[in-house]
């Protein structure tokens, strides 16, 4: 995916840790994290995303500052929210948004790698010419039911906040 995306700067296991994270969010207008998610209903605020030294939890991302006009979490299950008493949201969506990012690419329940790359591929190919993130993500959506019509593999991706790229 890093071929496709625009001067990327891509890290890898233990270079994708917390202190890389603090540095390049607060200046990357995309922000693409394709590790393991784990939500925690049980107690929302340790729902949070594997990174090269531990978990990025949601009482974290209160902490960041995201300049990011995208912010895709690409793993297991990073969109599940619970509601909390006075009908609130909590999860990583709410953490996310807090800190800034203007729309999060996520997923509902547990991907399958291989068809998960293949629609962020095809995503990232749409976003690159539209600009329009709702568009790139139903284009990614049919192409991939194209060729895996389960809706396991192609329908646990969702966008929230705003569609159109700020550019």
């Amino acid at each position: 995916m890093a071929k496709i995306l625009p001067s990327p700067q891509l890290f890898l296991g233990e270079q994708a840790n917390h202190e890389m994270l603090r540095q390049k969010v607060q200046s990357s207008r995309l922000i693409h994290i394709a590790t393991h998610g784990s939500f925690r209903q049980d107690n929302p605020m340790f729902s949070g995303i594997k990174l090269g030294d531990s978990y990025l939890h949601l009482y974290e991302l209160y902490q960041l500052r995201l300049s990011a006009d995208l912010l895709t979490l690409s793993g297991c299950a990073t969109g599940l929210n619970v509601v909390t008493a006075g009908d609130e949201l909590l999860g990583l969506i709410r953490g996310a948004l807090y800190a800034g990012a203007q729309s999060l690419l996520l997923t509902l329940w547990d991907v399958h790698d291989r068809s998960a790359a293949q629609f962020m591929t095809g995503f990232y190919t749409r976003l690159n010419s539209t600009q329009n993130k709702a568009e790139s993500l139903s284009g990614a959506m049919k192409e991939l039911r194209a060729s895996h019509p389960h809706p396991y593999y192609w329908a646990p991706f969702i966008l929230v906040g705003k569609a159109l790229s700020s550019t």
